[in-house]
């Protein structure tokens, strides 16, 4: 066997794609702070060409801007093709089910997407919709790559589920209520001081107004959550559900407190890049709380 036939079988074992799907997830929430540091540091249009960088060059001119656009590029390149081998893996894989393939093929789909989307925001000059919707994008890419690995882990410990028709409706509420939190404060950064450039100052909506639906969207998250934990509580020897359920309280705490933070400092980019980055692990971990929720184990190891 060549290496490179040696090296597929490894990863489409049931082992080898669970460390894939695993660093595939990784990347894909990389995406967040990766992207959010282009905008919050005014680099969106550092490389104002496209595919290029600058008049036609692809590496950019000695401009810091230019450089934090470019390695953003580069690097969401890399990401693409870990992404696509993750997603042709799946199909590949021991043991992968339906709901692999899809939510690995979902990432693949969505993350390949970021690439003409970008293009057409550079071309837009980063009109605020656009530059939001790439942050909406991210969401459901992370979300395809948190099922494709959730189902991973399932194959190497043997389990089994099955959706439950109440349990799967609390988890779509809780998944909901999350997206809901997430979108509304992209629409919020979009009305913010952080167009992405600082020779383009475009907002969409009032901040003020923007911010006070944000909250109010928070506060219908947490009572929601609260359901959610009562439901995790009774079923806590399901490891699979508690671990994510444990990482999601402390940084869904840390989030609001950066959130305030933030707002009564006038949206500094450092703690709104903090800011960023914490609610791609809040996105990934509630994820994981819905989709693990929906499902409860049927048979194998915690049954």
């Amino acid at each position: 066997m060549n290496p490179f036939r040696r090296a597929w079988h490894s990863l489409t074992s049931v082992r080898g794609f669970r460390w894939l799907a695993l660093v595939s997830m990784a990347l894909l929430w990389v995406i967040f702070p990766s992207g959010g540091l282009v905008r919050l540091t005014g680099s969106g249009l550092g490389c104002s060409d496209w595919p290029l960088c600058n008049a036609g060059g692809i590496v950019p001119a000695s401009n810091h801007h230019a450089w934090i656009e470019f390695s953003n590029r580069m690097f969401s390149g890399a990401i693409i093709v870990v992404v696509i081998i993750a997603a042709i893996a799946a199909f590949q894989a021991e043991g992968t089910t339906r709901p692999t393939k899809i939510g690995a093929l979902v990432a693949a789909i969505a993350t390949v997407g970021q690439v003409p989307l970008g293009g057409v925001t550079v071309l837009f000059d980063l009109h605020p919709l656009l530059v939001a919707s790439h942050f909406v994008v991210s969401l459901v890419a992370l979300a395809g790559g948190v099922v494709a690995y959730l189902q991973a882990a399932d194959a190497v410990r043997g389990i089994r589920r099955a959706f439950a028709t109440g349990a799967a409706w609390l988890g779509a509420l809780f998944a909901a209520a999350l997206g809901t939190v997430v979108v509304t404060g992209i629409l919020v950064t979009s009305a913010g001081p952080h167009s992405g450039d600082p020779k383009v100052i475009k907002r969409f909506g009032v901040l003020y107004d923007a911010a006070y639906v944000h909250v109010r969207a928070v506060i219908a998250l947490v009572i929601v959550a609260i359901i959610v934990g009562i439901a995790v509580w009774r079923r806590r020897r399901e490891r699979g559900l508690v671990v994510p359920a444990l990482w999601f309280i402390p940084f869904l705490i840390a989030q609001v407190v950066v959130g305030e933070v933030q707002w009564h400092n006038q949206l500094p980019w450092q703690v709104v890049l903090a800011h960023v980055t914490i609610a791609g692990v809040v996105w990934g971990t509630g994820v994981a709380i819905a989709w693990r929720l929906a499902r409860p184990i049927t048979s194998g190891a915690g049954s």
